[in-house]
């Protein structure tokens, strides 16, 4: 059976940004906690969040940029736990300026963490 990261066609990286989501019932501010180019995962506070709305908009600055990421999506996943609903979407509308953000970002990220996993793995032997 394949992992859900062999799966992927996008590279993914942590994040903890705020972001704001809105649909036609609500504004909602939750926390991400990982991107890609093609979609974003967050956490919302359990309260009256509509569940699944047909299609959203977020906006969100990336970590060391003031120019907020404004896309459109659609819910992909939405898990309710105790405390928390973790909603994944998928980008409809995001512009290339946008996307090519995202993706240096992700780069860098993913960077960072070889760069760390060569540092312990070099402090090991």
């Amino acid at each position: 059976m394949e992992s859900m990261a062999e799966k992927r066609e996008f590279l993914r990286a942590d994040i903890s940004v705020f972001l704001t989501e809105e649909n036609c019932d609500a504004m909602t501010l939750a926390r991400a906690t990982d991107i890609s180019e093609r979609g974003i995962h967050y956490i919302m506070p359990l309260g009256p969040v509509p569940r699944e709305p047909e299609s959203l908009f977020i906006e969100f600055c990336l970590p060391d940029d003031l120019v907020p990421v404004r896309a459109g999506g659609r819910v992909v996943s939405d898990l309710s736990q105790e405390r928390t609903t973790g909603r994944a979407i998928e980008f409809t509308r995001l512009s290339s300026r946008d996307a090519e953000r995202i993706r240096r970002y992700v780069g860098r990220r993913k960077r960072a963490e070889l760069m760390e996993s060569l540092r312990q793995e070099h402090l090991l032997n």
